[in-house]
């Protein structure tokens, strides 16, 4: 017992989250019409009435939590947002002076797709290492000025309207971001809602332990009741 103990401790142990240093976050985008029909849309939530959006959302294992209103959950355009270009379905849009935080299980990357990008727009990264990483519309279309992005809110073209993926460097996980605007609006769908592999992996190897440890405190508790002085 013993053996096994020390054995599942070990793989835990292995899958462990270190925070590194000097860990970063990377952005990297798709070519252009990449990405329109991928991941999770906002289908599963009423598109909103209003400038007002429930609270919380929850997608897959993502939440979000309405921190400054207002946030509207929308489908088709509207004067507060603009379907982002190539996509269908509900998609959120954070309002002129709104902002939106989004938490999931700890990973390595997360996507979404970016609409009708502003420089306007404010993306911050948050690490289970605590250090936040800020990516603005503006930053994001001078780092990818050669794929052709733009920040200048364009709704019919790919320019403006592109699929990203934020990496952590190794040995740092990424546990959520938030999403802000000056202006109307700052619109994503197309989610990365499901947990890696490797999430998985730990989360199921989390519950064999707790299972692994009940068992052996039941097993103490039955040979204490009939143990024979």
């Amino acid at each position: 017992m013993r053996r096994m103990g020390f054995a599942l401790a070990t793989i835990l142990g292995s899958l462990a989250i270190v925070p590194a240093a000097n860990a970063a976050v990377m952005a990297d985008v798709a070519d252009a019409g990449i990405g329109t029909n991928v991941g999770m849309n906002f289908n599963s939530i009423p598109a909103s009435t209003n400038a007002n959006a429930q609270s919380p959302i929850v997608i897959g294992d993502w939440t979000f939590t309405n921190s400054t209103q207002p946030v509207q959950v929308n489908v088709d355009g509207s004067s507060n947002g603009a379907q982002p270009f190539g996509t269908s379905g509900n998609y959120l849009s954070v309002l002129g002076s709104g902002s939106e935080d989004v938490s999931f299980s700890a990973r390595s990357s997360f996507s979404f797709f970016w609409g009708s990008i502003d420089d306007f727009n404010t993306l911050v990264v948050h690490t289970l290492g605590g250090a936040n990483y800020t990516f603005t519309g503006t930053t994001i279309a001078a780092q990818f000025a050669a794929e052709g992005v733009k920040a200048n809110g364009c709704q019919n073209l790919t320019d403006c309207n592109r699929y990203f993926t934020f990496t952590a460097d190794p040995g740092e996980q990424i546990t959520g971001f938030s999403m802000s605007s000056s202006s109307n609006s700052f619109e994503i769908t197309n989610i990365s809602a499901v947990p890696e592999p490797t999430t998985w992996a730990m989360m199921i190897l989390g519950f064999l332990g707790l299972g692994f440890l009940g068992y052996r405190k039941s097993a103490k508790s039955s040979t204490n009741a009939f143990r024979i002085a």
